[in-house]
């Protein structure tokens, strides 16, 4: 990505049982990161999930403040099986 105000925790995933925030049903894998991260910002989102090597793209995190965004992650670090990540936009 072009901004290097972000970090990516693999095997992690957070806010699961809301879905995603703006696109329930997530975006298509085919999406580039870069174009997930234009519409995170365009959302308003903090989180940006992968759901696996061959998975959905997801925002999250609107509305939650950096601190309970944090506190997800360092809960869930690690927990998403392999090819799981998150993105964290600061």
């Amino acid at each position: 990505m072009s901004n290097p105000n972000y970090q990516v925790f693999l095997n992690t995933d957070i806010l699961r049982w809301n879905g995603g925030d703006i696109e329930r049903l997530g975006y298509p894998k085919t999406h580039t990161q870069e174009e997930m991260y234009v519409l995170a910002r365009r959302h308003g989102c903090k989180i940006i999930t992968k759901n696996g090597y061959n998975g959905k793209w997801y925002l999250k995190g609107k509305g939650k403040t950096m601190e309970e965004l944090k506190e997800a992650i360092n809960h869930n670090r690690g927990n998403s099986r392999e090819g799981v990540y998150c993105i964290l936009l600061s």
